[in-house]
Order: structure tokens, then sequence, then C-alpha cells
């Protein structure tokens, strides 16, 4: 049975300050600059968490808004073989009050990319060890959303990261799709798995050239990176998994551009608490930008 949700119903770019390196796994904290002692790959590790909403406060650039708690997202620092990394710790629970039709707990970088723009995007996202995988859940851990004109209802995502019951899918949406069966439905999946391992980073590397019309692109690659090694063995691991040309979102009438939120995000009932960890996120208008200087990219 699930809870009962109470209802409010509520050129380069700069990177974000604070998701700037690797995470961690098997904890549950809240509250503001806490300790926690965890075993991560078979190490004690004293991890350092402080609150997003409550303790650091507003950040240039990116839209706090969608954080209801001080738990909502919390930066963590831990010691790694290489200095001492941050990651954001997502978490949102079944007695969350809903924010926007939906309990939410995101971050969102207020730069608007506009039709034509190419943008590079670099990210990675972690869930825990102990993420309960067999609890019912459709939620969204990444996407870029539009931003419509004035006057101009809500669409859908045109890219988004989603895991439906352990399924991970990266889903798109444009004017066809939204013409052909309405703002309901999935969308076109561009890449699917059903082995989203659980406890390691998996960092995620985007060229997209926006457009409402067919001369959009997605390229897209993958790697899996271990908790404890943020370098991640430099140039080692890349895969391509999207390579996608067409239409990657919406006419300049509907749409003024868009922009990316990552957290954890849902709109249907569930009765457990979900994490998820992000960090590293950044873009730029080049590959070397964002150091995706490798053959592969190129």
């Amino acid at each position: 049975m699930k809870y009962r949700r109470n209802s409010k119903n509520s050129g380069d770019f700069s990177p974000w300050l604070l998701i700037v390196s690797v995470g961690l796994t098997f904890f549950s904290a809240s509250g503001i600059a806490q300790q926690h002692d965890v075993i991560i790959e078979g190490q004690s590790i004293q991890l350092n968490t402080t609150s997003i909403k409550c303790e650091v406060g507003e950040i240039e650039n990116v839209s706090t808004k969608r954080l209801l708690n001080c738990d909502s997202a919390e930066l963590v620092k831990i010691p790694s073989r290489k200095g001492h990394p941050k990651a954001v710790k997502f978490t949102i629970t079944p007695y969350d009050d809903e924010i926007s039709d939906g309990v939410r707990a995101e971050l969102r970088d207020m730069h608007v990319a506009k039709n034509g723009d190419v943008v590079w995007y670099r990210f990675s996202s972690l869930l825990p060890k102990d993420f309960p995988i067999d609890a019912d859940h459709r939620l969204v851990l990444s996407q870029w959303h539009e931003k419509t004109q004035e006057g101009v209802d809500s669409l859908r995502p045109p890219l988004s990261h989603r895991l439906w019951n352990g399924r991970f899918v990266i889903t798109l949406w444009n004017n066809e799709r939204v013409t052909a069966q309405g703002v309901n439905g999935d969308g076109r999946i561009l890449y699917e798995t059903d082995s989203f391992s659980l406890g390691e980073f998996h960092e995620f590397i985007y060229k997209v050239r926006w457009s409402g019309d067919d001369d959009g692109e997605v390229l897209a690659w993958k790697r899996e990176c271990p908790i404890l090694d943020n370098g991640c063995s430099q140039g080692l691991g890349w895969r391509n998994i999207i390579r996608y040309t067409g239409s990657t979102g919406y006419r300049d009438d509907e749409v003024k551009g868009y922009y990316f939120k990552l957290g954890l995000y849902t709109v249907t009932p569930f009765d457990v608490t979900f994490n998820a960890f992000h960090m590293n996120y950044r873009t730029a208008s080049t590959s070397v930008g964002i150091d995706a200087t490798d053959a592969i990219f190129q």
C-alpha cells in the first residue's frame, strides 16, 4: 500500500561550483554539517554532509527552489585517492509535500540553451548499493527541460534520464512526438538497459545540437567509475550509447530554449525513501571545455 502524499500543489558556460567530483554509498543522513562513518569498498571512511538548502544557501547560476527540506540535497565530502572531492546526495520520501505537482529534490542550471546552439554536457550519477530497486518506482534522475514562450503550456522534457523499476532509459520528446501522442506516454527511447549497476558512478558525456527542425543531433557516451577512483582511469571505458539526428526539441514560437536539472523527481506514488548522487556537472560549447579530449569524442 502506498503512503498518501500531502500535496500543496505547490560561448563556454560556467560549471556549478559545488558538484565537482566523486561520491559515496551505504548511508542515510539529514541535517547540517553532520559526520557519518560508512563502509565504502571495504574501507571505513568518515563522511561530512552539509545541507545545500539550510547551510549553503543560494548558489550562483543555480536554482535551489526545488529543494523542500534541509536533507533534500546535501553536499558530501569524502577522502579519496585524489584529494577531497564533493558530490550531492538527493533524497525524496513518501511524506514529502509536492513541488509543482511532483515530489522532487532537484538543482537547476539557470543557463538556457537556444535552438541552433551546440552544447556539450558532462556529469556523473550514482545509485547507492542499498537503493530499493525492488520497490515500485518511476523516477527522473536528470532532465533537459523546455522553457516555453509566454502563454504556451508545458510540453515534455526533450531529453531525460529515467529509472523505471530498475530499467534505466534515456528518452526523447519533440514536436513530432507531441503531435503524434500528446504529452502523455514515454516518448522515444534512445537508450535503455536493465543492468544499471548500483554503488558506482555512471559518467555521461553529451553533445547536443538543439533544434526544433530535423537538423538536431544527440551524441552520448557513457562509462562506469568506481567510487574511490575519481580519475576513473582517464580515457578508458567510454562507449558510444546514442547517435541520433533529427529534431531535439520544439519550435521557436513554442520555446525560449532548454535548461538542465538533476536530482530526483517523480509524479507516481511510492512507499520508500529514494537517494541518488550526482557530481561533476559542467557544460561548454566544445568538447575541450568539458575535458572530453579523447579520440572517441572527435
